[in-house]
C-alpha cells in the first residue's frame, strides 16, 4: 500500500509544481502591475512552516515533507502532508480560475 500512496503523492506534487510555476509567473506580472501586494499566500495557521508571496517555497516544503515521510512512514507526517497538498490544490485552482 505504501508504494501506491508514495506514487500518488509524487504525482500530486508534480502537478502542484507545474501549476505553481504558472501561478508564480502570473503573480510576478500582477506585482509589476501593483495588483498583488500580499505578503504570504497562506496564513500562519495553515500548517506550513514557509511564509512567502509565491508558491515555490510551499512546494519545496511539501517535497521535503514527502522525503521525510518516505524515510519514516510516520502516519502523522502523512496526514500533515496530505493536508498541505489539498490546500495547495485548492488555492492554485482558485487562483487559476481567477486569472485565466
Amino acid at each position: 500500500m505504501s508504494d501506491a500512496v508514495n506514487q500518488q503523492l509524487i504525482d500530486n506534487i508534480s502537478i502542484i509544481l507545474k501549476k505553481s510555476l504558472a501561478a508564480d509567473a502570473t503573480l510576478a506580472q500582477l506585482r509589476e502591475e501593483k495588483k498583488a501586494g500580499f505578503s504570504a499566500i497562506f496564513t500562519a495557521d495553515a500548517g506550513f512552516k514557509s511564509s512567502a508571496n509565491t508558491f515555490q517555497p510551499y512546494v519545496e516544503e511539501v517535497a521535503d515533507d514527502l522525503l521525510q515521510w518516505q524515510q519514516s512512514q510516520n502516519k502523522e507526517l502523512l496526514v500533515a502532508l496530505v493536508k498541505k497538498i489539498e490546500q495547495l490544490f485548492t488555492v492554485l485552482a482558485n487562483f487559476e480560475q481567477s486569472y485565466t
